[in-house]
């Protein structure tokens, strides 16, 4: 899913950092470009895997062990829990529906930021700790390294008290109640997926947070700052 900016970046790169248009022939050859050269270096690495092991049953031990949620061990993630309470005639069609959720979001976030490609890829980055099968704490320090890219636009957060906390609410208790839960056996599961239910709600805030801000800071470069008759700055609604 972190193809579709990077090919946009690519091709803004080759194009002298102008705006993107997507009626443009330069703009699809270059992304054509961009998509080909990833798959010949995925089928080669493929391959090359292949023939080191002399069988394709790792693509099943990587890739469809994530995608199919083999292992419901708990995490900070939302599968294991769903995937636990529901019953099993259910459980293709939600592993569709939480998989699908990674990627729906690659499209319209690629044309509402165009010309950010970079802040697409940070945003694709929230949404897949989120909706990962089995997130690590790799996956977060990515994404928190990212952003002080674009201090420029913290002026304009409005969220950030709230997901500070969460954020390190979570973190602190989380361990606590798995070590009651599995050790302690004074706990039971709804108390430690509760704990990661505020854990994703913080990184959806954080996500919806940052992009309004990058949003809102691009409306006042285009349109200036409205002040009302106290010199005050004006609340914009973004539509």
């Amino acid at each position: 899913m972190l193809l579709v900016p990077c090919a946009i970046h690519v091709a803004r790169q080759e194009q002298k950092d102008v705006s993107v248009f997507f009626d443009d022939a330069k703009f699809w050859k270059s992304c054509c470009k961009t998509g080909l050269c990833f798959i010949f270096w995925a089928s080669f690495l493929m391959y090359l895997s292949y023939s080191l092991l002399e069988s394709w049953d790792f693509l099943f031990s990587t890739y469809g062990f994530i995608l199919s949620v083999g292992n419901l061990q708990p995490n900070l993630g939302l599968f294991w829990y769903f995937m636990l309470e529901m019953f099993e005639h259910f459980r293709l069609f939600f592993i569709w529906v939480f998989q699908i959720n990674a990627f729906i979001y690659t499209i319209p976030l690629s044309i509402k930021f165009r010309d950010h490609p970079v802040f697409v890829m940070l945003i694709q980055l929230i949404l897949i700790s989120v909706f990962k099968s089995y997130p690590a704490i790799g996956d977060t320090v990515v994404y928190l390294a990212l952003i002080p890219l674009w201090s420029h636009s913290f002026h304009y957060l409005r969220n950030t008290l709230v997901v500070s906390v969460m954020l390190t609410v979570s973190s602190i208790i989380a361990p606590i109640m798995y070590q009651l839960w599995m050790y302690a056996g004074s706990a039971n599961a709804n108390f430690f997926f509760a704990v990661t239910l505020v854990y994703n709600a913080a990184l959806i805030f954080l996500a919806t947070d940052v992009s309004y801000a990058v949003l809102r800071r691009e409306f006042s470069l285009l349109h200036g700052i409205p002040l009302d008759d106290d010199g005050n700055e004006k609340p914009v609604k973004l539509q």
